[in-house]
């Protein structure tokens, strides 16, 4: 299975036996299949494959119809392992990639171009500054945009025009515009949107008809929505609030061929917005909690055909909302009953259906019983929870940055006893820990998992190393014997 999608494909094949059952004789080549010994440790999987004539070779009987020990002339094994590997970027009990999550959560997440990893990394020496690994190689540093120790904060790293634009410190212009081939030389800054040292804090950088779209403040409007065409000088899409106060526009998503975010127009609140690119096309969706309230979209994320969201009325607090594109967005469910909300996140599709972070039980039924735990929804019944992860009313700590890697759903969570690891769920048995990389009630953390050259990537702690750049993944042998 090369590509990993769980079937064999017509390239994968490696060889075609054919068995008929039309009785046996001392020439009937005979095949079994069985698992392999557990000393040889494929917790992934594996499979034996025999073959032998029914000849009693081996004081085995002969035709009977069945593969004897000593009868075996051949065998392949397959095994399948997982490995976990940890790629030191900065040596020692320091740590070589992010240590806190900013606002927005999202922020420092790695990103994959030009088949190579893009992360923001840090060294003793250049302080943090964007790194890449090629999956062969020792990562290296891409460019050291803020010179010498101080930290350039590579973050919000975006594909666009085949280049990857992030933003970024240097010594003089505070947070500005960058743009990298993956070269050092090839690394420059694209545009100061707000000079002198404070910069434009820009973010949630997203590409919509061909063109780069974000937020920031160029020192008179306050954060407001900006794109960029990759070619003239990035222009300002609409001043929502007028005056330095800023729309504060953010979480952008694509939905009906439009980009919906969240923003303020100084009259309604933080509610769903969206825009076709222009300053015309760029309206409020809904006042979801009427008047000056606020009702926070938050992950936004598209499942069958239709946006889903977080959001608060006013009335049943932070709970799982929808928009059809057409009529007014509708709450999904009221999760955890009352104006407390379930507080849902981490939106994400997953067999066919749509999984999340949430806290409490439906409708008031023991609505302390759960922390945070894992949900999902299949987009016409009632969401259920997937399982309470960390029981007797804990919280599991957030099951974070939900990811799909080999047909199964990976992310981070505290049973309550190993601290935050590496966790897993098939879609049919129970959520498994995959990995206890700091051992004991020590949290490793994973954080922004991401899927590179068959492994998954993340950042993690030991509890040695500091936090440092991780690799799991399923590595298979074949033995021939």
């Amino acid at each position: 299975d090369d590509n990993g999608n769980g079937q064999l494909d017509s390239n994968e094949v490696d060889s075609t036996q054919y068995i008929c059952d039309g009785g046996s004789s001392v020439t009937t080549m005979l095949t079994s299949y069985s698992t392999p010994p557990t000393s040889m440790g494929c917790d992934v999987g594996g499979r034996v494959i025999s073959h032998g004539l029914d000849n009693g070779d081996g004081g085995g009987t002969a035709v009977n119809g069945q593969l004897e020990s000593g009868e075996v002339d051949y065998s392949t094994t397959y095994c399948t392992k997982s490995i976990l590997l940890r790629l030191d970027i900065n040596p020692g009990s320091g740590s070589g990639m992010v240590s806190t999550i900013t606002s927005p959560s999202e922020d420092a997440h790695p990103t994959v171009f030009n088949n190579e990893l893009y992360f923001q990394g840090y060294s003793t020496t250049y302080g943090y500054e964007l790194w890449k690994y090629d999956g062969v190689n020792a990562p290296s540093m891409v460019a050291d945009t803020r010179s010498g120790s101080s930290n350039g904060y590579s973050k919000h790293l975006t594909v666009f025009n085949n280049e990857l634009y992030f933003v970024a410190l240097d010594s003089f212009d505070g947070t500005t515009l960058w743009k990298t081939d993956g070269t050092t030389t090839g690394t420059s800054m694209v545009a100061d949107i707000n000079p002198g040292v404070f910069g434009a804090n820009m973010n949630y950088l997203t590409v919509f008809n061909n063109e780069l779209f974000f937020s920031a403040d160029d020192g008179t409007h306050g954060e407001e929505l900006w794109k960029y065409d990759g070619v003239n000088a990035p222009i300002m899409v609409a001043d929502l609030v007028p005056g330095s106060a800023g729309g504060l526009p953010g979480h952008f998503t694509i939905f009906n061929n439009e980009l919906y975010f969240g923003a303020q127009d100084g009259v309604h609140g933080l509610e769903l917005w969206k825009t076709d690119g222009t300053t015309t096309g760029t309206i409020m969706v809904a006042d979801i909690n009427p008047n000056a309230g606020s009702s926070h979209p938050f992950s936004l994320t598209v499942f069958n055909n239709e946006l889903y969201f977080r959001a608060d009325d006013g009335t049943h607090g932070f709970e799982l909302w929808k928009y059809d594109g057409v009529n007014a967005p509708s709450m999904v469910a009221d999760i955890r009953y009352g104006s407390n909300g379930c507080d849902p996140a981490d939106l994400i599709v997953f067999n066919d259906e749509l999984y999340f972070y949430a806290r409490g039980d439906y409708l008031g039924f023991n609505a302390n019983a759960y922390g945070y735990e894992l949900w999902k929804y299949d987009g016409v019944n009632t969401p259920s929870l997937v399982a309470d992860i960390n029981p007797s009313g804990s919280s599991s700590v957030w099951p974070h940055y939900l990811t799909v890697f080999n047909n199964e759903l990976y992310f981070k969570a505290d049973d309550g006893t190993n601290g935050s690891e590496l966790w897993n769920y098939d879609g049919i048995n129970p959520p498994t820990m995959m990995a206890n990389i700091n051992s004991g009630s020590g949290s490793s953390s994973p954080d922004y998992l991401t899927v590179f050259n068959n492994g998954l990537y993340f950042s993690a702690d030991d509890g040695i190393n500091g936090i440092e750049l991780w690799k799991y993944a399923h590595q298979t042998s074949i033995t021939y014997s």
